[in-house]
């Protein structure tokens, strides 16, 4: 019996160094697609696609650009207030990040670029979130969208900035 055993340890642990060195990644991620639909609306999970659409570098998840800085975003729905979530730009499965990505659900806005020289826009957010947004519509909703930074009117896809205070509501 203790053989029987010893010789089902070392099938094992041979077994498991050749499924090590195999290098098994995480599997391919799924093609990044802008919704259109009603909230709510969670992050992507394959964040990686969406980073690409959105134009932004892959970005290890500890990194921090030499000028970072946070903005905040309200964004309501028919008068209704929407959640922002938590991860928006962040790939947790590949260690990787966009400079502009979330991690609470306030509305805070991490913009962590490579240089200062970088200046990621609103469109590029709601790319990364996985929603479709032109100067007109935000998903499904295209009736009287308006931006504000600051309580002033800004352009649909204005550049982000630190400090500032971005509200977007439309209505559907």
């Amino acid at each position: 019996m203790r053989a029987g055993v010893g010789t089902a340890v070392v099938t094992l642990l041979l077994m498991s160094g050749a499924v090590a060195g195999c290098g098994v990644s995480p599997a391919k991620p799924a093609a990044a697609e802008l919704r259109t639909t009603a909230p709510p609306w969670e992050a992507p999970r394959d964040a990686v696609s969406y980073i690409d659409k959105a134009g932004f570098e892959r970005l290890p998840l500890d990194f921090s650009g030499p000028a970072p800085y946070t903005l905040r975003l309200k964004i309501t729905l028919d008068g209704i207030p929407v959640q922002i979530p938590a991860g928006i730009g962040v790939d947790r499965v590949r260690a990787e990040q966009a400079a502009v990505h979330t991690h609470t659900t306030d509305g805070l806005i991490y913009v962590e670029a490579k240089t200062t020289a970088e200046h990621p826009t609103l469109a590029q957010f709601f790319t990364l979130w996985g929603l479709k947004y032109t100067e007109k519509c935000l998903a499904d909703a295209c009736r009287n969208l308006k931006i504000t930074v600051d309580g002033q009117p800004a352009p649909w896809d204005l550049p982000f900035s630190g400090g500032a205070k971005i509200t977007v509501s439309v209505d559907s």
